[in-house]
């Protein structure tokens, strides 16, 4: 992952060197893929929700813990003054009463961040899979 984040910021350097305002970086190129839920936990980091909480983890790394990838992000996005869009695992500790709570007590999300240009952390999205449902389109 580290030498992933290397070429990220390579190319958030090279991008703001051309004059960009927004990077927007692929589905798993931070972690890659074929993971199993328990090989990939080890790689997962606590994203807060944006509505909740204001917060710039590059100016405020000890806000939260086990946010490293998330630190390594908001500084590309500070530095380069431009809008970051970063795909990572995540995880969320849940309660064994709700009745959705996986075994283990935690959710883990495939999900995108965005930075704006000062490195603040503005939106998370949680990937939803549709299991095979069949849905509509109108």
């Amino acid at each position: 992952m580290s030498r992933n984040l290397y070429i990220y910021e390579e190319q958030v350097i090279a991008a703001a060197k051309q004059g960009a305002q927004i990077i927007v970086f692929p589905e798993d190129g931070i972690h890659g893929f074929n993971f199993t839920r328990e090989t990939i936990y080890p790689y997962l980091e606590f994203v807060p929700c944006p509505q909740s909480v204001k917060w710039n983890p590059c100016r405020e790394p000890h806000l939260f813990s086990d946010t490293e990838v998330l630190q390594r992000l908001s500084c590309m996005a500070l530095r380069s003054k431009m809008f970051l869009v970063a795909n990572i695992g995540a995880k969320q500790p849940c309660e064994y009463n709700d009745p959705l709570c996986p075994p283990d007590g935690r959710y883990q999300f495939n999900t995108d961040v965005v930075f704006d240009a000062s490195g603040t952390l503005v939106a998370r999205y949680r990937k939803q899979n549709l299991n095979g449902k069949k849905h509509l389109v109108p």
